[in-house]
């Protein structure tokens, strides 16, 4: 596996680490312009509502190193969308989700400079104050310290968006920010292996399927399409300690794919999913090795999972 997916072992990360490593420079660049984030009211074509550029303008001069800041541009979110249209909300939040994706990477990025031993929160050790007074901040400010494959970092603690701004939010939103929260608290991986059920994984890429059928004009869509992709892509191609064969000479499938892919035929018979699913899985039962790559490659050609090759 790629070494820049060891920083991010939450599932979010995991997409980010995916951009990151298979985009040219030229790409990465205009991902993070701050104009990838000028989205306008659904009602307002050709110009941008006036509040949605004082709220840009209001998070942009906070302190992008600042937990602090996560607070800060809530408030003014509830100050400055009071009474306004979810559409409106929804574009808002856009802007301050950015601020605290760039938290996260920020605070990490100060983590990895930082000497002290943070590790003991998770030993049952004693802690000082000190580390304490920070851990408790942390999560006040919509942040919290998480340790996966032996390592700790800092991620959003979702219920502080929840709990702040999704009254304001469109239901679309809300079941987005609702799923999200779900799959960071079950988490995806640990120890280089996939740590949800069969069943599980099928059904995130299920629920990605159905939103974004339903809400093809929802404001983070390419993000549903991501994890969308990250997932089959996954479900498909396996991850590292959960392979995709038990035997790969002879091609005998893991006992976790033939129950993925056996309950996703079953349940889910009609979705677009199945009919990417079910001609994988032949061909495999089958031993045809050619069609197996040809199929993978379609499907990395056609946008639908990524090469990780």
């Amino acid at each position: 596996m790629n070494t820049c997916f060891k920083y991010f072992p939450f599932l979010l990360g995991l997409i980010l680490a995916f951009a990151a490593c298979n985009k040219p420079a030229n790409e990465n660049s205009s991902d993070n312009d701050s104009n990838t984030y000028h989205f306008n009211d659904t009602l307002l074509i050709n110009q941008e509502n006036p509040k949605i550029t004082e709220y840009r303008a209001f998070v942009d001069q906070l302190d992008s190193m600042d937990a602090a800041s996560a607070v800060k541009a809530s408030e003014q979110f509830k100050a400055l969308f009071a009474n306004q249209s979810t559409g409106l909300c929804d574009t808002a939040f856009v802007i301050f989700q950015h601020l605290m994706d760039a938290l996260e990477l920020n605070l990490n990025e100060k983590l990895r400079n930082d000497t002290t031993d943070y590790s003991v929160l998770f030993t049952g050790e004693p802690v000082s104050k000190k580390m304490k007074d920070f851990q408790i901040s942390l999560q006040k400010n919509g942040f919290k310290f998480s340790t996966s494959d032996g390592m700790y970092y800092i991620e959003q603690y979702r219920p502080f968006t929840i709990q702040n701004l999704s009254f304001m939010l469109s239901e679309p939103m809300k079941l987005y920010l609702s799923e999200i929260e779900t799959e960071n608290r079950e988490g995806f991986a640990e120890n280089a292996s996939i740590v949800i059920s069969p069943n599980q994984h099928v059904d995130r890429i299920i629920w990605y399927e159905n939103f974004i059928k339903s809400n093809p004009k929802f404001v983070l869509l390419e993000n549903c399409k991501n994890y969308r992709k990250a997932y089959l892509t996954y479900l498909l191609t396996g991850f590292d300690n959960t392979p995709l064969y038990s035997n790969k000479e002879i091609m005998e499938i893991s006992a976790y794919f033939v129950t993925a892919y056996k309950y996703l035929i079953k349940t889910y018979p009609d979705s677009e999913t199945a009919s990417y699913v079910t001609p994988y899985y032949d061909a495999i039962q089958q031993k045809q090795t050619a069609t197996v790559k040809d199929i993978l490659k379609k499907y990395v050609i056609k946008g639908l999972i990524y090469n990780l090759e």
